[in-house]
């Protein structure tokens, strides 16, 4: 009886208790269920959703405000919208609990006037849902697939062919019966990195496939050695692996057979491909390497090939020699010494003047490269500008060799002689924000004027450039450089963009006027090319000018000037100076 009448004491009591400690009490509970409901979701949106609410219920035991309510009431239907949209049951059950409880405490502060600080407990039994409110991933389930999909991917239309591994044990065999007389041919496939990037991966495949059918059929000659394939089947072709292919062919009956069906191959494949209703061109690239030697092993044959293939990026069919492999170990030991090359003692520059063809006078000195190398004396630019870049070394040997024109320019001016320098730019990572600062900089640094510096740019920069490419040329033209094209007739070139090119001069090499002999054949299609050029303001210097004939053939071209071994041999620029006014000495 004692118990009971204690109890009811102590419901009487809880009657009586102020509206400010409940109010209190229940801020607290809201916030400690807030925080551990917080630490327990993981899902942002209802994470969010449960700040929303604490925060609007704390407002309403702080402020009493009767909008707020309306507020907590959107932000209750939010809440679940968005529990709905969950897979957990219990979540949803809890939510919706607290959605009629508020509507119940709602109504009865509306109809029998219960104080609006009950609200709140709707708010934290909503905040209870915030530790069932998630979504489990069912792993079991996505297993399977992940394995399907590895399987398939296993599963290749190139699947089917030899291996590597196929092509040796057959080569092995084969070299048992014909050792002098068989050929390596690997074939490489090129074009397929765009192909990947803009119509997916799967059509890429789906080419590469196509491409090996087309080689495939060309290889249904008796002389080419058939490899056991995982089907059981034998086939002629191997795939080695990316987009190598390779096979070996027999030489007993025709010496050059394996040429011709390289060529065969490359007629076919470079036939368009109907991918994805697109049509789209690969490129095909193969080398060879004679078999005759016994002491090479399938690996060692293997890497000739590729060596090959490697040494030669801009010859479609490559016949391996023994030369590129001493070429390859004198490359890595150059690349070991320009790991330590100290430029100002190893790179010095030379120069060399070009002469106009009107008044015999300098138009300007062209600055040559040097590595004073500790082996093989002094070394031309063209011997080691290719190991420069690959030593990750163009842009700070550009650089070196800027800062010192820019020095030789000063120079010149302060002993009076207005002279422009002109440098050469080692490829198209030299056209970026950094390099066009940094000769800015250079520029101010030592007070040069326009046209003081002319930068020679490979012809190849010139038919490449992108807008952004355009956009560094338009800025070193703002600077005050001049740019001169080096190289035209080198390589094979679009006539259509050649009007385009703002550029001050333009160097013709001298494989177009070497053979002056025949002028009759000569002049038409130079001096057209000149013709041109001078229409668009560009001023023609004809390179390689070794004669008194070869200088004027060049000046019937109306050439704007020359240079060459007729003039000046390069010289070291510490004696520029002297050179210079023994020049003008001698051509007053």
């Amino acid at each position: 009886m004692s118990l009971i009448a204690s109890l009811t004491s102590a419901s009487t009591s809880l009657l009586f208790v102020s509206g400010d400690v409940i109010a209190v009490f229940l801020a607290g509970a809201l916030f400690m269920a807030m925080v551990c409901a917080l630490c327990v979701t993981q899902n942002p949106i209802l994470r969010l959703s449960l700040v929303v609410n604490g925060m609007l219920g704390l407002a309403i035991l702080s402020l009493s405000e009767p909008w707020l309510i309306l507020l907590l009431a959107i932000s209750f239907c939010f809440h679940l919208w968005q529990a709905f949209r969950t897979t957990n049951w219990l979540a949803i059950i809890i939510s919706v609990t607290a959605a009629l409880c508020f509507a119940v405490l709602f109504s009865a502060h509306l109809l029998l006037d219960v104080a609006f600080y009950w609200l709140v407990s709707a708010v934290i039994i909503l905040t209870v849902s915030g530790f069932f409110n998630y979504e489990e991933a069912n792993e079991e389930e996505e297993v399977p697939s992940v394995l399907t999909h590895h399987n398939d991917m296993d599963k290749t239309p190139l699947s089917d062919l030899p291996d590597r591994k196929a092509l040796q044990d057959g080569f092995l065999h084969f070299r048992q019966q014909h050792p002098n007389n068989c050929a390596l041919v690997v074939i490489r496939l090129e074009g397929f990195e765009s192909v990947n990037q803009h119509i997916g991966r799967d059509f890429g495949d789906l080419l590469l496939a196509q491409s090996a059918s087309r080689i495939k059929h060309q290889l249904e000659s008796d002389s080419v050695l058939s490899v056991a394939a995982p089907s059981g089947l034998h086939e002629k072709l191997v795939h080695l692996g990316g987009l190598n292919f390779a096979f070996i062919c027999s030489l007993e009956e025709q010496q050059h057979h394996h040429e011709q069906l390289i060529n065969k191959i490359r007629q076919v494949t470079l036939k368009p491909f109907n991918v994805a209703n697109c049509t789209i061109e690969v490129k095909v690239r193969a080398s060879y390497v004679s078999c005759d030697n016994p002491e090479h092993s399938f690996d060692n044959l293997l890497s000739f090939a590729n060596l090959a293939l490697d040494s030669n990026p801009n010859k479609a069919i490559v016949p391996y020699h023994a030369n590129m492999m001493v070429e390859q170990l004198e490359q890595q030991a150059r690349l070991r010494e320009l790991s330590n090359l100290d430029f100002a003692s190893e790179l010095e520059l030379y120069f060399q003047p070009i002469i106009r063809n009107s008044d015999e006078h300098i138009e300007f000195l062209e600055l040559l490269l040097r590595w004073q190398h500790p082996k093989q004396g002094i070394l031309a630019a063209n011997k080691f500008i290719d190991d420069i870049r690959v030593a990750g070394l163009g842009y700070p040997v550009a650089a070196y060799v800027i800062e010192r024109a820019a020095e030789l320019a000063m120079a010149l001016r302060m002993e009076g002689i207005e002279l422009p320098l002109s440098i050469n730019v080692f490829g198209p990572e030299m056209l970026n924000e950094e390099f066009i600062e940094f000769v800015d900089r250079i520029f101010s640094e030592h007070r040069l004027e326009v046209g003081d510096l002319i930068i020679e740019c490979p012809l190849d920069l010139f038919m490449n450039l992108d807008d952004q490419g355009k956009a560094m040329i338009a800025r070193l033209n703002s600077i005050g450089i001049k740019l001169c094209v080096d190289g035209f007739g080198d390589t094979p070139i679009l006539l259509s963009k050649l009007p385009n090119l703002n550029v001050e001069y333009i160097k013709v090499a001298p494989s177009l006027t070497a053979d002056f002999a025949h002028q009759s054949q000569v002049r038409s299609l130079v001096s057209g090319m000149v013709d041109m050029h001078n229409q668009n303001n560009a001023k023609v210097i004809c390179e390689g000018v070794e004669t008194q004939e070869h200088l004027k053939f060049v000046k019937s071209l109306n050439a704007y000037a020359a240079q060459g071994y007729y003039f000046s041999y390069p010289l070291s620029s510490v004696g520029m100076m002297s050179w210079l006014k023994q020049w003008r000495l001698e051509h007053q």
